[in-house]
């Protein structure tokens, strides 16, 4: 008999797609071979079979999705329908995804509301809305910074859409009935999501996450908590509460003396429709696909492992969603799963204990940090965590219409544990910033845990030898790189560069990015995570770094220190530098003031210089202290693997004549062009004289203000200089040490 050996064809398919992603390749084909060859050595004809029809399979399916990814189809102006639970809304920005009634392709757009009212009934459409006319079409962008999340490859392999149009004011969108069926049910999904979205915040968030499948950007605060402690998979666990409905249906028809056979028919034609209308999210479509799969069985005699069943829900859903095990929440949801089956004769602490472990590498991975505390947190939360809060939803929502007061008392309740949860969050040192742990280290601590799960004595002692052992090994690559860099982040319209040091010991940030905040009324502002903490702090924590040795901010404008104060909520740091004159600004006085007892301010001008660890880092300019201001821009040499560095800020073509003029011995490998390449900046004669090698400059894509300029470009082309730019090619990347080649690295293909 067949048993618990159909788990092969899905380590050989998740294998395959792996080498076809082209990740850890040796890895994985040392790893399809080794299924392969146990499989031989079982002699189950039929395992062996499935296996190769479903790589085969799995590979044609993969190949169509990845030249799907990779080469869409532009969708054609005609029309297009709008299904009112995919309207999100979030401050005055409203995100439709619209589907091409001709090509059914799908375009994700934006629209930005003029007014509250006009944002109520966005809030409150519950039909269909047709779109028809020319509309502006782009490709999504995609992740520009290393470690940054790819929103693109997001929407392109998990939702299928590749473009995105911004729609102007005055874009008439025209009501209709629902046209058959599928209409039907968005609508009356949208009906329940506009019920849910009534009740209290944090109610609502967790009634549509775990009934819905739905996070929305309003519950950021809710998964960042979660996320900080390590317990964000509570969340993946979602599809459990299928089980429960289906438990209490099961005892509600015994105990009404209704034949089991009804009951088990009414399951197979309702949970399919219950997928469909809570839109197939990846915990609830792997929880009903096991309660179908065990129906199956149960109408037809047949018994089937419960590792089985997981193996088979798994592989349909890696033959319908390819990259399926690419993302946190499938791979989460797969694994935790994967872990009850291991730990159903246990308690609730020692199986909570498990999956805390069990997920661990896979959080570190997408998240980089770790709680001390998660394992203790996670083995008190999570028995209670799912029972809990799905009691309070269910009274939230049968009680709403009824008592306010009782809905209100359980938003107390709720708000007063993720208070407390905040608050553990926040323990001093209690946050390890481990960093982006690798793929292969990821794979080998999954098994050695599940290993762990299964021995006992000695076994287990090596075990937890190997575990542990591949933790401490993962961390110190991560910490101790003897590879240093120079980053110069795309931040959009600003400037933010990174100079990393060997075995990240001493690090200086020069300049934070940010933009100027326009004022808003309160219902047009929304929740937005800032480039900063998007990209320099997502970097910083990815390579282990949660402090720097200093900032260095070169002037007052916003695109250069506007986001120093996210930055610090983040990251500790012990010094800023600046130019003397900044501390009397009071645009930067403001930015710093939270921080003064944190941080010292040291302020610097031309012939100074100071010490980042042993590097020695030169102060070119100001001369003289002024306001802050362009002219008075922070410049600064250095001497880098070799190299010779300057960082220019924002300063302008007379103050790099008088740099000349006062360092007429200055020679430059590579310059940060001034200004973002604005027309203002880049002196021909200047650039000739300090010999440059090559320039990077920092600007937006389709800004405003034209940078880089054209004249600027014809100056370096003029010179002979290589130049690189971040709207272009993305982050840019110089390393140096350990056998490094020193050359610019970009994060962009087409820039390579």
């Amino acid at each position: 008999m067949i048993k618990n050996n159909w788990v092969y064809p899905v380590i050989c398919l998740a294998s395959l797609n792996a080498l076809l992603l082209g990740q850890a390749p040796l890895f994985f084909s040392c790893l399809l071979i080794v299924c392969l060859l146990r499989l031989w050595c079982l002699r189950q004809p039929a395992v062996l079979m499935v296996s190769g029809l479903v790589m085969c399979l799995g590979g044609c399916r993969f190949w169509l999705a990845r030249r799907t990814y990779e080469q869409p189809v532009r969708p054609n102006n005609q029309v297009y329908k709008i299904q009112p639970d995919t309207i999100k809304v979030a401050g005055d920005q409203i995100q439709l995804m619209a589907q091409g009634q001709n090509d059914d392709q799908r375009v994700v757009c934006y629209y930005r509301c003029q007014s509250s009212a006009e944002k109520r009934r966005w809030q409150t459409t519950n039909q269909p809305l047709l779109l028809a006319g020319d509309i502006e079409l782009e490709r999504i962008q995609g992740a520009t910074n290393r470690n940054e999340f790819d929103y693109a490859r997001f929407m392109g392999q998990q939702k299928h859409c590749f473009y995105q149009a911004n729609i102007i004011d005055g874009t008439v969108f025209r009501r209709i009935p629902p046209q058959g069926w599928l209409d039907w049910f968005h609508q009356r999904r949208q009906q329940g999501l506009i019920y849910l979205r009534q009740l209290p915040p944090a109610l609502s968030f967790h009634a549509e996450a775990l009934l819905c499948g739905v996070r929305e950007s309003d519950g950021l605060a809710y998964q960042n908590v979660l996320g900080q402690l390590g317990i964000i998979h509570l969340l993946s666990l979602s599809g459990l509460h299928v089980f429960y409905f289906v438990t209490i249906i099961r005892r509600l028809a015994t105990l009404c003396r209704v034949p089991r056979e009804w009951v088990n028919v009414s399951l197979f034609c309702l949970l399919p429709l219950y997928a469909l209308f809570v839109g197939g999210g990846t915990s609830i479509t792997r929880a009903i696909g096991l309660i179908l799969l065990r129906l199956i069985c149960e109408v037809s005699h047949f018994q089937q492992s419960r590792l089985d069943s997981w193996s088979w829900v798994l592989l349909v859903n890696l033959l319908w969603q390819p990259y399926l095990l690419i993302s946190m929440g499938g791979l989460l949801s797969y694994l935790m799963a994967f872990g009850l089956i291991y730990q159903r004769h246990h308690g609730t602490f020692t199986t909570a204990f498990w999956l805390g472990l069990l997920s661990l590498p896979v959080c570190l991975r997408f998240n980089y940090r770790w709680h001390i505390l998660t394992i203790l947190i996670n083995g008190i939360v999570a028995p209670i965590f799912l029972p809990v809060m799905l009691g309070l939803i269910m009274v939230a929502i049968c009680l709403w219409p009824v008592s306010h007061m009782i809905v209100w008392l359980e938003e107390g309740l709720l708000t007063t544990l993720y208070k407390g949860l905040a608050w553990i969050a926040t323990f001093p040192y209690a946050t390890i910033t481990f960093g982006k742990i690798q793929l292969i280290p990821l794979f080998l601590i999954v098994i050695g845990t599940l290993w762990l799960m299964a021995s006992t004595g000695r076994r287990a002692k090596w075990g937890w030898g190997a575990v542990i052992s591949l933790y401490v090994i993962s961390f110190i690559g991560i910490h101790f790189n003897p590879v240093g860099r120079v980053i110069m982040f795309d931040i959009g319209q600003g400037d933010s560069l990174l100079i990393q040091q060997p075995f990240n010991r001493h690090n200086l940030l020069i300049d934070t990015g940010g933009r100027l905040a326009l004022p808003q009324e309160k219902w047009q502002r929304r929740q937005i995570v800032s480039r900063a903490e998007k990209v320099t702090v997502n970097y910083l924590y990815s390579c282990g770094i949660d402090h720097l040795e200093a900032i260095a901010l070169s002037h007052q404008d916003a695109d250069h220190i506007g986001d120093l104060n996210e930055i610090m909520q983040h990251i500790r740091v012990k010094r800023l530098i600046c130019a003397a004159g900044l501390p009397q600004n009071r645009q930067f006085q403001r930015q710093v003031r939270p921080h003064l007892t944190k941080v010292t301010i040291e302020p610097y001008l031309a012939d100074q210089h100071f010490m980042i660890g042993h590097q020695q880092i030169n102060v070119l300019a100001p001369v003289v202290a002024g306001p802050g201001g362009n002219a008075d821009s922070l410049v600064l040499q250095t001497q880098i693997g070799g190299a010779s560095w300057l960082f220019t800020g924002d300063l302008e073509k007379a103050g790099e004549v008088a740099i000349v003029d006062r360092y007429p011995q200055l020679r430059v490998d590579y310059l940060k062009v001034g200004h973002h390449g604005s027309q203002t900046a880049s002196d021909p004669q200047s650039i000739a004289t300090w010999q440059v090698k090559g320039a990077l400059i920092s600007a937006g894509r389709h800004n405003r203000y034209g940078h880089p300029h054209a004249a600027t470009l014809q100056t370096l082309k003029r010179a002979n200089v290589p130049f690189w730019n971040t709207a272009d090619c993305g982050m840019l990347e110089w390393r140096y040490g350990f056998g490094q080649v020193p050359m610019i690295k970009t994060t962009l293909k087409d820039c390579d």
